[in-house]
């Protein structure tokens, strides 16, 4: 236990580095800047989080005459537990296999579960920070407005704390069984990616893709029965439903039976992880890093064919991106793969039994107003294309390898516009996605689609400007673990809120250009012109802060 404990300590001060900030800010005094721009971002998001509130409230208020306010809980805890088993499988693949102090914890004499469970813990902790905003929302508003007795708030920090663990150690089994297999193989990247990539289909099929289609019939007897919505949402993840009744009944006997349930199910799954670990880690791990040589044999006309070729140097920039991408699977996965996911995600969902639910509350969000729908679509398109940390995470990801940039005779700006294309492009393929679920799922017309894509793909220049500049302010160079340089990466959280904000500005401008008497095509030109504008203006700074940016960044 010492051991564990020892390890644990050593994984947080690591991740989060907190000797490391109050060192810099608070003795040497450095960058304390990153302080204000920090609170910007947080109350430029806070009006997202109001609004979430309010959602939830006014949710709460419909299901409660139908008996169903119970709905409010699973869907909440749904979406917790679905969000950390789909991009928890990445994270545990990281941080499992892909983590530079593998090499030392190796050699400690630590036994292969405790090394697992340290990790475990770790990520653990930052699940907490992934889920804190989706689901907490929902207690409190289940909470205050179903004036639970005062033993509800304690049960309810129980059922936060327990929550992420059956999804990521069933994420943990799934990746160790994946890498035992995949380790035989001479092609362990692409393996890797292959089998990434089927677990992620697995899971998203077994959630959301076996829900099928219900008749009318059906969906009234899940209506009219008590928590028939509670067990219609949580019907393939049976835990979800058992963490709501529970914060329902209380401490009542129903109660503390689904907290047996639920508790003892959690460290059933945990001990099996720990148990797997010793039989499984330490042969999926080793050997891991070697690589095959390549046999090719190139002719030489060909050598000198491949020397002779000449590319321009943002193109050169961009191709270098685009190989560091795809050689570091981790990148990939949280990268490229995050952009399709939420449109594929959507898919499923529309063609499942939630496929009315989310159309008519798309139509009510729209109410019938072509400009208003045009807005909420490339809000959602946005989503798909800019929310991912490929642009905030441009420099992060070069690591100790920065130094390379800094050296080679092309000019940071060359660099830069570059590295913006790559990370542009990554948001295109994600507007793209968007469109189709838009247009194949949910039924949108192309008058309304085409418009709010325009207006995505020039708020996406605008964004991924504003990213880059985050990352360039401040890149984390200094990682051991690659999924800390996209995923516990402060420079994505900040851009993430500092995107919120300025989606927010863009809307309250809607707004105000609506009450001016502005509508239909004006009005959408008009957003378009000022989005224009300030891609413009993120474009032009980015570029002047490149060369004095690389100059200070110590490589």
């Amino acid at each position: 236990m010492r051991r564990l404990l020892a390890l644990l300590g050593a994984g947080l001060r690591q991740n989060f580095a907190l000797a490391t900030i109050r060192h810099k800010f608070f003795k040497q005094k450095q960058e304390r800047w990153l302080l204000l721009l920090f609170a910007l971002g947080l109350l430029g998001a806070a009006p997202l989080v109001v609004g979430y509130f309010i959602v939830l409230g006014r949710l709460y208020a419909i299901l409660k005459p139908m008996g169903q306010e119970t709905a409010l809980l699973t869907l909440a805890i749904l979406a917790g537990q679905l969000l950390i088993l789909v991009f928890g499988l990445f994270y545990v693949l990281s941080a499992f296999y892909f983590s530079r102090d593998l090499e030392f914890l190796v050699a400690l004499p630590a036994r292969p579960f405790e090394v697992i469970a340290a990790k475990f813990g770790v990520i653990l902790v930052n699940e907490y920070l992934t889920v804190l905003l989706v689901v907490a929302p929902a207690f409190i508003v289940y909470g205050a407005m179903a004036a639970r007795p005062i033993a509800y708030w304690p049960l309810a920090a129980l059922v936060f704390l327990l929550l992420p663990v059956i999804p990521l150690a069933l994420s943990g089994l799934l990746v160790m069984a994946m890498m035992r297999l995949v380790n035989v193989s001479r092609k362990k990247d692409f393996f890797i990616l292959a089998g990434s990539l089927a677990l992620l289909a697995a899971v998203l099929f077994l959630q959301l893709g076996l829900a099928g289609t219900r008749g009318p019939e059906e969906m009234m007897r899940f209506f009219t029965a008590a928590d028939g919505l509670a067990r219609l949402l949580g019907e393939k993840f049976p835990p979800c439903i058992w963490a709501a009744r529970l914060l329902a009944e209380g401490f009542s006997a129903r109660g503390i039976g689904y907290l047996i349930l639920f508790g003892g199910i959690s460290v059933a799954v945990l001990l099996l992880l720990l148990w797997a670990a010793e039989r499984l880690f330490y042969r999926g791990l080793i050997g891991l890093s070697e690589m095959a040589a390549r046999r090719t044999k190139l002719s030489a006309a060909a050598l000198a064919e491949r020397f002779a070729r000449r590319r321009h140097d943002w193109q050169a920039i961009l191709l270098r991106e685009w190989r560091l991408m795809n050689r570091t699977p981790i990148f990939l996965l949280n990268g490229i793969l995050s952009v399709v996911l939420v449109p594929v995600m959507l898919f499923f969902m529309v063609r499942s039994g939630a496929g009315s639910a989310s159309l008519a509350f798309l139509k009510l969000l729209g109410s019938g107003d072509r400009s208003a729908e045009i807005l909420f679509s490339a809000a959602f398109f946005i989503a798909c294309g800019c929310l991912n940390g490929t642009a905030s995470s441009t420099f992060s990801r070069e690591g100790s390898s920065f130094w390379i940039s800094k050296v080679i005779p092309v000019a940071p700006c060359r660099q830069v516009a570059g590295k913006f294309l790559h990370s542009y492009l990554v948001a295109v393929l994600g507007v793209l996605g968007g469109m189709a679920a838009a247009r194949l799922a949910l039924g949108l017309s192309w008058q309304s689609v085409l418009p709010a894509a325009l207006l995505a793909l020039v708020a996406g220049a605008f964004l991924t400007a504003i990213n880059m500049a985050v990352d360039l302010a401040r890149p984390l160079l200094t990682w051991t673990n690659p999924q800390r340089a996209i995923k516990q990466n402060l420079n994505v959280l900040l851009a993430m809120a500092l995107d919120a904000g300025f989606v927010y500005a863009f809307y309250r401008l809607f707004v105000i250009l609506r009450r001016a008497g502005l509508d239909g095509r004006q009005l959408i030109l008009a957003m378009l012109a000022a989005t224009a504008l300030a891609a413009a203006a993120a474009l032009f700074f980015l570029g002047r802060i490149a060369a004095r940016r690389y100059a200070r960044i110590a490589a």
